[in-house]
């Protein structure tokens, strides 16, 4: 077992601890308009659950189903905070609040495991703004970060007593209440934890005992699931191997493609000079336990699973993230400090890439919001995305849910609300708007290979939208700056390349 002397190699370098937290908010901090990519909606979603009680043009448009589901990560925070702050801003402070709980885990867990904080830890610092984090996936970012700081506790004291069972037990609770997969990830932590630890098979059962609490969340999983209508969505399969292959080549995927896999490599090249040159080959036990099964569980899970998206691509940063974590401190000093130097470089590229990137497309976003001055309050707008190139693209932005923004800003209806099947704690009254109008009918894919815009799917839809009884129209994208009106619509307001079309 490691000595828990919390005494490190570098004193005087202490608060650079507490500085790597902070300096995680910078990027959400210096945007105009943060780049998750799903924050509008998951914002749009707050809005009407802190304010549907208080508000007509939200009461006719929804109904809200409050429930114990394992996906409240940032909806519970982000909705107390909402009469202080304002549904908007609070969203912001929530997914603020993120990376840095990252850091501040990912600390205490290397503390935990190896008596002090590591070298290692700062190396793993950029994985703290992985992919899922730029996606936006804000309950499950904000379950990992807990589920990393209550495996730190489990890593770091015996849990014999019967307090600290029940505390663990409403800990459990706490990670399964924030996001399923932040639990099984947590379970995985403790596996590898009990695991690293065993000396001979008797002492498996007591292991086994030890951990039974970290269970408990099995009991509102199933009242949960028994509500759930149909099979949920089962598992699926996309591309296996190339599939998986790209999960963790693109970990750090959301910015530039070169400077995120550069910046993935010499992660890479980092943690191997920790390993060989610093900490002489030493690995801590538990932590490389964890670490293998977070990639077993990485390569074994599928893309899709209970219609939620990117479970592998979920788990594969969180995966490297404790493999880093697992290189033992170096014994020279001097050789350690180098390696902190390294993990402080590469966390300063991560965070600046990505406020710089913010910065600037946020100062974008926000001229292209300005359309929304001349949306009518309680209206029905319909939001179109014209995606402006063909493939995949690697840099990661909310363009494609900006929609979203309709419905804090001006309470109007808008579609490109994700509505997860069994996960609804708000649902659409309009059965019409509720089958053809949600997240996805905004789509409009280029013409590939000509990578032009599609105007005929465009005005199908603009058409589709005006027969539906929409109100507006907000055409975004890759698309004419000079694109004429549906019949029946006139120009209100163009921004930033955007153009807004309401009914005379």
């Amino acid at each position: 077992m490691p000595n828990h002397d919390d005494r490190s190699s570098f004193p005087r370098w202490r608060l650079l601890m507490p500085a790597m937290v902070a300096l995680a908010f910078a990027p959400v901090l210096l945007a105009s308009v943060p780049g998750f990519v799903d924050m509008p909606s998951h914002m749009a979603r707050h809005h009407v659950l802190a304010n549907i009680a208080h508000d007509p043009a939200l009461g006719r448009m929804f109904s809200v189903h409050w429930q114990w589901i394992a996906n409240l990560g940032a909806d519970l925070p982000s909705v107390l905070l909402t009469p202080l702050l304002g549904s908007e801003r609070a969203t912001v402070v929530v997914a603020a609040l993120l990376a840095p709980l990252m850091v501040l885990g990912l600390f205490q867990l290397s503390r935990a495991a190896h008596g002090r904080v590591s070298a290692s830890a700062f190396v793993a610092l950029p994985f703290a703004m992985h992919q899922a984090w730029m996606w936006g996936f804000l309950n499950y970012c904000m379950g990992v970060a807990l589920a990393l700081l209550v495996a730190a506790w489990l890593y770091a004291r015996p849990r014999g007593r019967s307090r600290d069972q029940a505390l663990l037990a409403v800990a459990a609770l706490g990670v399964w209440t924030a996001h399923m997969a932040s639990w099984v990830i947590l379970l995985i932590l403790a596996l590898g934890n009990e695991l690293g630890g065993l000396r001979n098979w008797r002492e498996l059962w007591p292991a086994i005992r030890r951990n039974l609490v970290l269970l408990i969340p099995i009991v509102p999983l199933l009242l949960w699931r028994s509500e759930a209508s149909g099979n949920g969505g089962g598992p699926a399969y996309v591309d296996f191997v190339n599939t998986k292959l790209i999960v963790f080549a693109s970990a750090l995927r959301g910015t530039d493609k070169f400077v995120d896999l550069v910046l993935l490599a010499a992660i890479g090249g980092a943690s191997v000079v920790a390993l060989v040159w610093a900490a002489g080959r030493r690995l801590e036990r538990r932590l490389l336990i964890s670490g293998m099964l977070l990639v077993i569980a990485t390569v074994a899970a599928p893309t899709t699973i209970l219609n939620a998206w990117g479970t592998d691509l979920r788990t594969a940063p969180i995966a490297l993230l404790v493999l880093v974590l697992a290189i033992a401190p170096s014994a020279r000093p001097e050789r350690e400090r180098l390696v902190v130097i390294a993990g402080i470089a590469l966390f300063c590229v991560r965070v600046g890439t990505v406020a710089r990137d913010w910065t600037v497309h946020g100062r974008s976003l926000e001229q292209r919001l300005t359309v929304l001055e001349a949306v009518p309050h309680g209206s029905r707008l319909g939001y179109l995305w014209a995606a402006p190139e063909c493939g995949f693209p690697w840099r990661l932005v909310p363009d494609e849910k900006l929609g979203s923004y309709a419905l804090t800003r001006r309470d109007a209806y808008t579609n490109t609300l994700f509505m997860v099947d069994n996960a609804k704690l708000m649902t659409i009254r309009d059965p019409l708007l509720a089958q053809r109008w949600v997240s996805g009918s905004q789509d409009v894919p280029p013409l590939c290979p000509q990578n032009r815009a599609d105007l005929a799917t465009l005005h199908t839809k603009m058409a589709a939208m005006r027969a539906d009884g929409f109100d507006a129209v907000w055409v975004s994208g890759g698309v004419p700056a000079d694109l004429p009106p549906p019949p029946g619509f006139v120009v209100a307001k163009r921004a930033g390349g955007d153009t807004l079309f309401v009914r005379r």
